[in-house]
């Protein structure tokens, strides 16, 4: 598998000598690839056609999920930013929207970046 591991929540005092030793026994169901062509499949659906999805992330947690970055691009003037993240569980290809934020909350931050863009 190719990508980079997440480790949530982990704090350590300044100076720290860290090992880390990762054994995971969760079932993947879901590639890096089908969670990005799902993660696409539902901002077009639920969100507009003017958003993408980024390049997954693997996120351990208490579920294992690809954590997806939502770029907003509107078409006169391309790719503007990250607007959010979505959580596509891997094992059974669930979609949920990463931080509380809401489909509305996307389109509210994309217009805050175009309001900047045309600044």
């Amino acid at each position: 598998m190719n990508g980079r591991v997440t480790l949530t929540g982990a704090r350590f005092p300044a100076g720290s000598r860290v090992s880390f030793k990762v054994e995971v026994n969760a079932d993947i169901n879901i590639t890096a690839y089908a969670a990005r062509q799902k993660a696409n499949r539902f901002l077009i659906l639920e969100v507009g056609d003017q958003f993408y999805a980024g390049e997954p992330e693997l996120v351990l947690g208490p579920e294992v999920h690809w954590r997806v970055p939502v770029y907003y691009a509107p078409s006169r003037r391309g790719t503007l930013g990250i607007v959010g993240h979505l959580l596509v569980n891997t094992e059974t290809g669930e979609i949920t929207i990463d931080d509380n934020l809401t489909a509305e909350d996307l389109l509210e931050r994309a217009e805050a970046l175009l309001a900047r863009a045309t600044l």
